[in-house]
C-alpha cells in the first residue's frame, strides 16, 4: 500500500479536529489528556482484526492484502495514541497511587508501538506473503495491545486517574 493524497487529507483531518476538542466549547476548555482515551480504540480495533483478518488471508488473497493495511494503519495509530497518552500522562491530574500502574502502561506501551513497528517494517521487506511464524509473533503483539489497554483501564476505572472530581 502506497500512501495516496488522500493520506494527507487524512492527516489534516485529524489535526483539525483535535485543534476545534482542544477549543474551549460551551463549558469551558477540554483538557489535552482527554484526546488519548478516544484514539487509543484505534490500534486496539486495527491491530487484532488485522491479525485475524490475516489468519484468514492465508485462503483468501483480498483478505491478506487487508490485512497488510490494517498492521500499517495499526502501527500509525498506536504511534498516535502513545504520542497522546504521553500528553496524558504529563497534564492529567495524577493520582499517587496510580504512579506504579501508570510507569508499567507507558513501558507495555513502548514494547508495543516498538513491537509493531518492528513487525510493519518486516512486512515490508517480506515479498511475498508471510509465514506462519510472522502471524504468531503478531499475535504475541496482539497480546501487548491488550496487557497495555488492561493496564489503562486500571488507571482509569481502579485509581480514577484522569477522572474529574467534582
Amino acid at each position: 500500500m502506497k500512501p495516496t493524497k488522500y493520506t494527507g487529507i487524512a492527516v489534516a483531518a485529524v489535526g483539525i479536529g483535535a485543534a476545534l476538542y482542544l477549543h474551549k466549547g460551551h463549558e469551558g476548555h477540554h483538557p489535552p489528556y482527554l484526546l488519548h482515551p478516544p484514539v487509543v480504540h484505534f490500534p486496539i480495533a486495527l491491530l487484532t482484526v488485522g491479525w485475524a483478518a490475516g489468519a484468514m488471508g492465508r485462503r483468501f488473497d483480498w483478505l491478506y492484502k487487508t490485512a497488510t493495511g490494517l498492521l500499517w494503519l495499526g502501527t500509525l495509530s498506536a504511534w498516535v495514541a502513545m504520542g497522546l497518552g504521553l500528553l496524558a500522562a504529563k497534564t492529567a491530574p495524577h493520582v499517587p497511587l496510580a504512579w506504579q500502574t501508570l510507569n508499567l502502561h507507558q513501558t507495555l506501551a513502548f514494547c508495543t508501538v516498538g513491537t509493531f513497528t518492528g513487525l510493519s517494517i518486516l512486512r515490508w521487506r517480506l515479498k511475498e506473503r508471510w509465514p506462519v511464524w510472522f502471524l504468531a509473533l503478531w499475535l504475541g503483539a496482539c497480546g501487548l495491545v491488550l496487557a497495555t489497554g488492561y493496564q489503562g483501564g486500571e488507571l482509569v476505572f481502579t485509581h480514577g486517574m484522569g477522572v474529574m472530581m467534582e
